[in-house]
């Protein structure tokens, strides 16, 4: 695969240029080291010189000249065929017939005194210079600054109308400047999804993709849009295809952690050797770029179909989107990387763009939907806590105490009004710190201490209480092991063992006591209001990162609850 697409890439562009800009080959360069000035002549005899291609000129070499013919055979075109368009890096002087139509750097045989010239450079011929016939174009060069390892590097000429040159560059950048505009808009919208909406990963990675191919068309555009020395033009495609292999690292990436696809070893590996291999495939960094882009988009296809095997959310269109670039890489490997890239990414974008909206939408439903069942529970559990009967048997106590221990009723007057202060201070609250749940726990506890007569205590191991967790989380697990347990010996003990460790709380829960179900109940397999209330909790405050179990044991009961904290 990568053997084909650098082949293809390396093959001459066909010519798909207007009439008025025609690039026309140069079979005819004659080349000749040294330095003489009647080597611009149009009458000097170069029959001598050595001919070469246009991609065949040498690199760090001193001083050397070139000469190309050009016919101008219309008499009706020639004012229509007055610009000369050079992409070369190296700093030269060119000459038309002679005389000197402009310089491009500072032409030095030694490397310290040479002055790089632009890429790109545009030239008008003077209407007197303008005639049928035979034209000679010479350039006096130099190429010390060019950066690339290659002994040799190419010459691009055009020859046409100086005005549609002029113009047709600044079209070229206008795509590419526009998808600079998209991407970054992209880019941003989805970083601060990430930053300030649950650090997901996905969508972590999306902004990055993002980023990255704004970044190249930024680049690619950069090209047009200023005329920066020649010397800067390696550093600039080595960041280009730099930013092309994060691309290709980030698309599959982003595929792999949105399905939630297996990771395996291999498969990183695989990748890796081949984005290494494809850095060694060619000398040009266009073919490089092709063979990245041609590892990222297939592997991210394949991850898509497996997405799609395993039935994913919004797998189709990714798949269809990554196989329409896909089809677009290998129908036209030259125009892949060219300024119109990111109409050939675009379906790849906007398929995985489409599955992501997908997934965050359902997200977002299920996230409405925990926060109001959290809030119906909510409601519930308060009306259990001050429902009638629960007032009125604990007034009832009160009473009863009133007449013969006045000063324990006080006690119990104080601690009810203790628990229903803390509990109206945190009910709104969607997290408080854990030393906040233990106090509101404790005061329950104490309460029921003097209700039932039976000594009710926490005892709290481990336990980090600035940590967050959900309002009356274990507050509603007390008051289940107190409704379906009794006290055994006058005690009835909840233990709540803490730790924390690779990013996750582990809380461990006990209640002990002998349990109040009649013989052959099925308490283990009912899930009363208590427990989807703290499950409730936990989705909305957790989503898709805790873990509950619960059951009996031979003691009493056990919660175990895992949270992990986002990435």
């Amino acid at each position: 695969m990568l053997t084909w697409v650098v082949s293809a890439a390396q093959l001459p562009r066909p010519h798909r240029y207007p009439p008025e800009l025609p690039w026309p080959s140069l079979p005819e360069i004659r080349f000749q080291r040294g330095d003489d000035p009647r080597w611009a002549e149009k009458n000097f005899d170069d029959a001598g010189w050595r001919r070469i291609e246009g991609r065949e000129l040498p690199s760090r070499d001193g001083i050397y000249w070139v000469r190309w013919r050009v016919q101008q055979t219309d008499p009706k075109r020639l004012r229509t065929r007055d610009g000369l368009l050079l992409k070369v890096v190296a700093s030269y002087d060119l000459y038309w017939d002679g005389h000197l139509l402009g310089r491009n750097g500072r032409v030095s045989a030694q490397e310290e005194d040479e002055g790089p010239g632009v890429v790109d450079a545009l030239f008008q011929i003077p209407s007197e210079l303008l005639g049928v016939g035979e034209h000679v174009v010479a350039l006096r060069m130099s190429s010390w600054n060019t950066g690339f390892r290659s002994p040799t590097y190419s010459l691009l000429f055009g020859f046409g109308n100086f005005r549609t040159m002029l113009v047709e560059r600044s079209r070229t950048a206008i795509l590419s400047v526009m998808a600079v505009g998209a991407a970054l808009v992209g880019a941003t919208v989805f970083g601060l999804m990430w930053l300030l909406a649950g650090r997901r990963r996905p969508v972590l990675l999306f902004s990055l993709l993002f980023l990255c191919v704004g970044l190249m068309q930024a680049l690619q555009a950069w090209r047009w849009l200023y005329d920066y020395p020649y010397n800067w033009h390696h550093p600039r495609l080595v960041v280009i295809t730099s930013l092309t292999t994060a691309m290709a690292v980030l698309l599959p990436a982003f595929v792999l952690y949105h399905f939630e696809l297996e990771r395996r070893w291999w498969l990183h590996g695989t990748m890796a050797v081949l984005l290494t291999a494809a850095w060694f495939v060619s000398p040009i960094y266009n073919a490089i770029g092709l063979a990245l882009c041609a590892v990222g988009f297939c592997s991210a296809l394949a991850l898509a179909l497996r997405a799609v095997g395993l039935r994913r959310r919004g797998a189709g269109f990714a798949c269809a989107g990554l196989g329409a670039s896909v089809a677009a890489l290998f129908a036209a490997p030259r125009d892949f990387l060219d300024h119109a890239f990111f109409i050939s990414a675009g379906p790849a974008i906007a398929g995985l763009l489409v599955a992501l909206v997908l997934q965050l939408r359902d997200e977002r439903r299920e996230a409405q939907q925990a926060v109001l069942t959290a809030a119906r529970l909510e409601i519930e559990l308060l009306k259990k806590n001050i429902q009638p009967h629960f007032l009125l048997n604990t007034l009832a106590t009160i009473m009863e105490v009133i007449e013969r221990e006045p000063k324990t009723a006080v006690i119990l007057i104080e601690a009810l009004a203790t628990e229903f202060r803390i509990l109206a201070r945190v009910s709104g609250e969607k997290l408080i710190p854990l030393a906040q749940e233990i106090e509101l726990c404790r005061a329950h506890l104490h309460m029921m201490s003097l209700r039932k007569g039976a000594q009710c205590a926490l005892e709290v191991t481990g336990a980090d209480e600035a940590a967050w967790v959900p309002t009356a989380l274990f507050h509603t697990l007390i008051e289940n092991g107190l409704t379906h347990l009794l006290p055994r010996d006058g005690r009835q003990s909840f233990v709540l063992h803490a730790a924390r460790a690779a990013g996750q709380d582990r809380y461990a829960f006990f209640a002990y006591g002998d349990s109040a179900e009649p013989p052959g109940g099925d308490a283990a397999r009912r899930e009363g209001t208590g427990l989807r209330y703290v499950k409730a909790r936990l989705e909305e405050s957790f989503p898709g990162r805790w873990s509950l179990r619960s059951g009996p044991t031979a003691e009493g009961w056990q919660t175990d609850i895992e949270l992990r904290q986002p990435a």
